[in-house]
């Protein structure tokens, strides 16, 4: 996608943008479009980038893929994936919570930063047990949102799982625009 006018920005200016979908589904490929689209239509000085992923496991997850050649805030951390690496429900849920004490500080730096479009990668890493309402009040210092989070069924029911799924529906509920993959 080699789109280098601000006119093509323009559905997602001003917008909470939601891609969800299955494990494996496009969402970082596209989100990575979208930042690249973005970027050619000059708006990288005004972007930041969380990426909340865990590096690859298994078939699930990854970072996105940055040109070390694109402006923009890039703020990640090393990031567990809970479901595939913990041992048993409780041990699930530390790595959950020891993610979202480390996302909170990326958003602590992108605070500081006062960015006006954001792009998050992978989401539902940080609503697993982090705070709706303290990722809502970091999203809201953008005024455009562009973000991708797992909503699916490979995952079995767990106490994790349902928080996850019932945030991400928070999540859809306050967002503009909504792609499915």
């Amino acid at each position: 996608m080699k789109i280098k006018t601000k006119e093509h920005c323009a559905t997602y200016l001003h917008q909470r943008t939601l891609i969800v979908g299955e494990t494996n589904s496009g969402k970082t490929t596209r989100t990575v479009q979208l930042l690249e689209m973005f970027i050619n239509a000059g708006y990288a000085p005004e972007i930041a980038v969380l990426d909340l992923a865990p590096d690859k496991i298994q078939d699930v997850g990854g970072k996105m893929r940055m040109n070390p050649i694109w402006e923009v805030l890039y703020l990640s951390t090393q990031i567990s994936a809970p479901r595939l690496q913990g041992k048993n429900d409780q041990h699930v849920w530390q790595l959950a919570q020891a993610n979202a004490w480390a996302i909170e500080r990326l958003f602590d730096q992108l605070i500081e930063k006062e960015k006006k479009i954001l792009f998050v990668n992978d989401a539902t890493l940080y609503l697993q047990a982090g705070s709706f309402e303290h990722f809502s009040s970091v999203l809201n210092t953008a005024d455009t949102a562009i973000m991708n989070a797992y909503q699916g069924d490979r995952f079995g029911d767990s106490t994790l799982t349902r928080r996850e799924k019932k945030l991400t529906q928070n999540l859809i509920q306050r967002c503009d625009l909504i792609r499915r993959f």
